[in-house]
C-alpha cells in the first residue's frame, strides 16, 4: 500500500471514528488505535500516540468553542488540567517500573464499579426469581 493510499484510508477511518465517537459520547480513539493495529499493522505504540495527538487536537477545537460561548468554568478547567497531568506523569512512571499485571488490575477496578451493580442485580434475579410488583396506592 502506497503512502497515499495509507493516509487516505487513515483519514477516511478518523472521518468515521469521529462522527461515531460524537454520536457515542466515546472517543475517537476507541476505534482508532484497534483499526490501526489490527487492520492496518501499525505498531501499538505508534498508534497510541496517533490517537493520543488527535484526542488532543481535537479536545482544543472543542475547548475553544466551549469557552466562546461561555459554557466553560476556566477556573475548574486549569484546577482539572493540572490533576490530570500529574496523574498522567505519575502513571506514565508507574508503568516504568512496575510489573504489569499489578497495572492491568489497578486499571480495571475503577471499570468494574459501574458493572458491579447490574451484575448483581441479575444475579439477585435468577436466584430469587422477579421480585414482587409493588402495590397500587389507594386514591
Amino acid at each position: 500500500m502506497s503512502v497515499r493510499e495509507f493516509s487516505l484510508v487513515v483519514f477516511l477511518i478518523s472521518a468515521v471514528a469521529g462522527f461515531l465517537g460524537s454520536l457515542t459520547g466515546l472517543g475517537g480513539g476507541v476505534v482508532i488505535t484497534p483499526v490501526l493495529t489490527l487492520l492496518l499493522g501499525v505498531d501499538l505504540h505508534y498508534a497510541m500516540g496517533a490517537s493520543l495527538v488527535s484526542v488532543i487536537a481535537t479536545s482544543s477545537g472543542a475547548a475553544a468553542a466551549y469557552v466562546r460561548e461561555g459554557f466553560s468554568n476556566v477556573r475548574v478547567g486549569m484546577f482539572l488540567e493540572i490533576a490530570t497531568t500529574l496523574g498522567a506523569v505519575a502513571g506514565a512512571h508507574l508503568t516504568a517500573v512496575s510489573a504489569s499485571v499489578s497495572i492491568v488490575s489497578a486499571g480495571e477496578a475503577p471499570l468494574m464499579v459501574p458493572v458491579r451493580s447490574p451484575l448483581r442485580e441479575a444475579w439477585r434475579f435468577v436466584t430469587e426469581g422477579c421480585p414482587e410488583s409493588p402495590r397500587p396506592m389507594a386514591g
